[in-house]
């Protein structure tokens, strides 16, 4: 399976959002804000082997968040037919073209096209939040049998009523013999799905933080007297190449989630959806629940092994995605940093010493400690905490303070969170007064001159 986002459309368009992510040059908290709130698309290629006969289908997969697409209010002018309700519309084309050969550029003029394939739709939203969401969105399919064979594609894409569409680079793909191949294919499959219908996680390689999710596996040569197991191994990635950091799952494979002389089916729902038909092929399959939901927000490499050899008889690369995170959560030294209004100088200083996997382990018992519910992986304590860092950093900044979170307002919000009462007076004389009032304590902020923000004065 080959995944990809199509940043060649000139459109930032995020895959992932891992915990700790560290990326080269300068970083800053603006930065980090700006590609926490980026549109989200996500595509990905899978390949699925097709009973009595050696082709095997290529299946595009793709979800378009609200927040990526354009949306344009409903006039009486508008030519559409939409729900009672919707207030806005927009429109998505994504067609794909599939060329024999790999991809080249001497033969670009000669190369021989194989298969075409178009989907379009019109979409609706009920309020302007909607169209800004990154929790609703469009999502569909493209599917064409092949050869087994090297193949090249390109996509395009057009947005509302665009004339020029968006192409991509090309993209090789192998169409592997599955009767032959030695290594098996993983799919990513939501918890709530069983064998006869099980819908596919829309979102290329990644999958929700804190939500569990099922492994759908096939197994190559599958030997009944064999066992098996799903290793799920904590990852790095530096340079495109995976490193496993340590195994933290060891899942055996029960022989009621082993699907023998299994064919595999897409069946024709909106949603791209598999279905296992058991005793009616010629391959073997595995279903097996992967417990997410204690796991860190991170990159993780599933592996299916044999238990007396453990030989990998399949491998995928999985990452963590949290669509709200905290957008200081997307850098360890940013992370790092915010805590300067919670944590003492000399405090700080000790957890900011060592190199990134000691500091990130350093800040992982730190906020440990501090969980209001040890027993899960979700800290609400820590996401409380960034939240309000991000909530000061927006609300409260200035030309003169353009990181929110640095100003006096800002730090109290992070400290105390949102005040009981907020109250501004305006004297005939001076400046503009505002207070805060919590639970036994007020605070008084008065307005400095000109596009000065708001300074502490009295608490």
């Amino acid at each position: 399976m080959k995944k990809f986002t199509l940043s060649v459309f000139s459109i930032l368009l995020i895959s992932t959002s891992v915990l700790m992510g560290q990326r080269r040059g300068d970083i800053t908290y603006a930065t980090l804000a700006n590609r926490a709130a980026s549109p989200n698309f996500f595509f990905d290629t899978i390949v699925i082997p097709n009973e009595n006969s050696e082709q095997a289908r290529l299946v595009f997969i793709f979800r378009m968040d609200n927040s990526f697409l354009p949306f344009k209010k409903i006039s009486i002018d508008d030519e559409i037919q939409a729900p009672e309700r919707a207030e806005f519309y927009s429109m998505a084309r994504l067609n794909t073209e599939i060329f024999k050969g790999k991809a080249s550029k001497k033969e670009l003029k000669n190369i021989t096209s194989v298969s075409r394939d178009l989907w379009q739709d019109t979409l609706f939203a009920e309020s302007y939040e909607d169209t800004k969401s990154k929790m609703k969105f469009a999502s569909g399919r493209l599917v064409t049998n092949l050869d087994p064979g090297m193949y090249n594609y390109v996509l395009q894409l057009s947005l509302m009523e665009e004339t020029d569409d968006r192409n991509s680079q090309r993209r090789n793909i192998n169409i592997k013999n599955f009767s032959v191949q030695d290594e098996g294919e993983i799919y990513l499959i939501k918890s709530s799905s069983s064998p006869s219908e099980m819908e596919l996680i829309n979102m290329g390689n990644n999958v929700v933080y804190g939500e569990d999710y099922k492994a759908l596996i096939r197994i190559p040569q599958y030997e009944s007297s064999e066992e098996y197991s799903l290793v799920v191994n904590k990852s790095r990635i530096e340079k495109n190449d995976t490193t496993n950091v340590e195994s933290v799952r060891t899942i055996s494979i029960s022989d009621n989630q082993i699907y023998e002389r299994s064919s595999l089916s897409l069946l024709n729902k909106k949603e791209t959806t598999l279905s296992i038909t058991q005793n009616n092929g010629s391959f073997t399959y595995a279903l097996i629940d992967v417990p997410n939901s204690e796991l860190e927000n991170s990159v993780y490499s599933l592996e299916l092994k044999t238990d007396s050899n453990q030989k990998v008889k399949a491998r995928k690369v999985v990452r963590s995605f949290w669509p709200d995170i905290p957008p200081s959560l997307l850098n360890l030294d940013i992370a790092l940093n915010m805590m300067k209004y919670i944590v003492p100088e000399e405090q700080l200083k000790n957890l900011k010493k060592g190199n990134s996997i000691e500091k990130e382990k350093k800040f992982r018992e730190f906020w440990k400690k501090r969980d209001p519910t040890p027993n899960t992986e979700f800290n609400e304590l820590m996401t409380e905490y960034y939240r309000r860092v991000h909530h000061a950093f927006v609300e409260y900044r200035s030309p003169e303070t353009p990181n929110g979170q640095d100003t006096d307002r800002g730090e109290v919000y992070i400290k105390y969170g949102p005040p009981n009462s907020r109250d501004r007076s305006f004297p005939k004389k001076g400046q503009v007064i505002e207070t805060w009032s919590y639970d036994g304590r007020t605070f008084v902020f008065e307005k400095g001159a000109g596009f000065s923000e708001f300074m502490l004065v009295g608490n």
